[in-house]
């Protein structure tokens, strides 16, 4: 199977295996480390497969336009041609990405909003509801907003 960049010729990243110790999240390290890697690799479209609504954050900071936050027909096709992705609704998931008990083993990301205000990711996005489920997250990048 071909890596991201390689199936968007060479215009595109996957943003995968993110991990910050918990006494340093919530402070911009994760949105720090994307910004910098970003600058000195350009691109032009970034992907993810998240739960976490942590992560949409870290991508909007970078990006113009994010699917399935932003209805965009070119992103969504693009969301649409990650390994294993399949449209459900108003989105493009990765079914049974995570074993039985999910990726954080009874934490649950998807149990946060994306905004203060907001419902909760998985009440936004049906098919998280079960903690198996990954949403996929396509993004053009905003080289002005780095």
């Amino acid at each position: 199977m071909p890596c991201t960049g390689d199936a968007f010729g060479g215009k595109a990243i996957e943003l995968a295996g993110r991990v910050i110790d918990p006494d340093y999240q919530a402070r911009g390290i994760g949105a720090r480390m994307l910004e910098a890697f970003i600058a000195t690799e350009p691109t032009q479209l970034i992907t993810t497969y998240t739960r976490n609504p942590a992560i949409i954050k870290i991508v909007r900071r970078v990006s113009s336009d994010v699917y399935p936050l932003d209805d965009d027909n070119e992103l969504r096709e693009k969301a649409l041609q990650m390994p294993h992705a399949s449209a459900e609704g108003n989105a493009a998931y990765h079914l049974n990405r995570y074993g039985p008990e999910g990726l954080f083993h009874g934490f649950d990301p998807a149990e946060r909003p994306l905004s203060a205000e907001g419902p909760k990711l998985k009440d936004v996005y049906p098919q998280l509801q079960s903690v198996r489920h990954a949403l996929v997250i396509a993004a053009n990048i905003n080289q002005e907003k780095l």
